[in-house]
């Protein structure tokens, strides 16, 4: 397998450094042939620069699936060159399609270029000076984690058999018997019950229905509570954990900080930049023409 990781290595450090287009006296390589449509290389350097990197080195990773991604693009080129026989390029949906398409692709490009050429200020600075002067935006309130035991109540006939089953079962509980063990193998919540009942991440009151979220609140670390209803059914909760309100280090929030306050820097710029592309105060409507086409059935 030496040989063949070796050539794709080499594929993707060509395709790095030519680009398609790029001059060469070597006619290119056909990859695929079949009939009379081929795929060659400069085909596969053409649609490889329009993939993420993940899609890039997916389909690079090894011989098979080069292989399907060429079918892919001989589908598409058989598919192509059979439209344009048909000249179904012409219909006018077909050339509108066409149309909307170019415009969107060179807006994008033009929306990158522009975003290379604005200078960008020292982001860890201003994310410091955000940081020291808003500090209630990074506190987090308390938060629980929390683990439980539900039997549901599909209708009101069979409410006092589950709230029999869900008293016998936290009697159990309180003579010793593992939660997590007895979530597994009774709780009717199929989310949580092959986790003993965990809930997972760490989580605030106001997400919880309001019975649930007032008894928990009321729990010591590695307590139970009594038998709470909610409008899902009788639960029994125990509390894995309980996280106190704090105020988040700038260490926390740095990285998230800094991402956001560049992503709204370039948008504010891209956006004042996007209104001088907009019509200007010299612009004119042929009102006649506008008045003719919305009365045109």
């Amino acid at each position: 397998m030496a040989p063949v990781k070796t050539g794709l290595f080499g594929m993707m450090l060509l395709l790095s450094i030519n680009p398609p287009g790029w001059a060469s006296d070597q006619e290119p390589r056909i990859l695929l042939r079949s009939g009379t449509t081929a795929i060659t290389e400069q085909d596969l350097q053409q649609e490889l620069l329009v993939l993420s990197e993940a899609e890039r080195l997916q389909a690079l990773s090894n011989v098979d699936k080069l292989k399907a991604f060429l079918r892919e693009l001989y589908l598409g080129k058989r598919l192509v060159a059979e439209a344009e026989k048909l000249g179904l390029e012409n219909q006018p949906i077909v050339r509108a399609h066409l149309a909307a398409q170019r415009r969107w692709v060179l807006s994008d490009a033009l929306r990158g270029h522009l975003e290379k050429q604005i200078e960008q200020p020292d982001f860890a600075a201003l994310a410091r000076e955000h940081y020291a002067t808003h500090r209630d935006q990074f506190q987090l309130p308390e938060q629980f984690k929390v683990a439980h035991i539900l039997k549901k109540i599909r209708c009101d006939c069979e409410r006092e058999e589950q709230r029999r089953r869900i008293e016998q079962l936290l009697a159990r509980l309180q003579a010793g018997e593992d939660f997590a063990t007895l979530a597994k193998s009774e709780s009717e919540d199929t989310a949580t019950a092959a986790k003993g009942g965990d809930l997972g991440d760490a989580t605030k009151p106001e997400q919880l229905v309001a019975p649930f979220a007032e008894a928990m609140a009321k729990l010591a670390p590695g307590q139970l509570s009594g038998v709470v209803e909610t409008e899902y059914g009788f639960h029994i909760i125990k509390l894995l954990e309980r996280q106190p309100a704090r105020s988040q280090s700038f260490e926390e929030v740095q990285q998230n900080l800094e991402q956001k306050l560049r992503m709204d820097y370039m948008k504010d710029r891209l956006q004042q930049q996007g209104q001088s592309y907009l019509p200007g105060a010299d612009a004119q409507y042929d009102s006649s023409a506008l008045e003719t086409l919305i009365r045109r059935p």
